[in-house]
């Protein structure tokens, strides 16, 4: 397999995880699948500043990239 083949054949997770429990709401929430980190990365980090923009406050949550389970081997 190709060097950059393993990484496209994963696949990554954008996640938004919370710190405080909200009703209705699992901790957790995958918001989009990528095909590579760095695609991953790039919305993570628009994400991340718009959110830091819009609740300068509110620190009880983070934006991440996370391999999926289901393709890591």
């Amino acid at each position: 397999m190709p060097a950059g083949a393993a990484e496209r054949s994963r696949m990554w997770l954008l996640v938004i995880v919370l710190f405080n429990t909200v009703p209705g709401l699992d901790n957790i929430m995958k918001l989009e699948t990528y095909a590579t980190y760095q695609e991953c990365q790039i919305e993570r980090n628009r994400i991340g500043y718009e959110m830091a923009a819009a609740y300068p406050y509110d620190r009880d949550f983070v934006i991440a990239c996370q391999l999926s389970p289901k393709h890591d081997s």
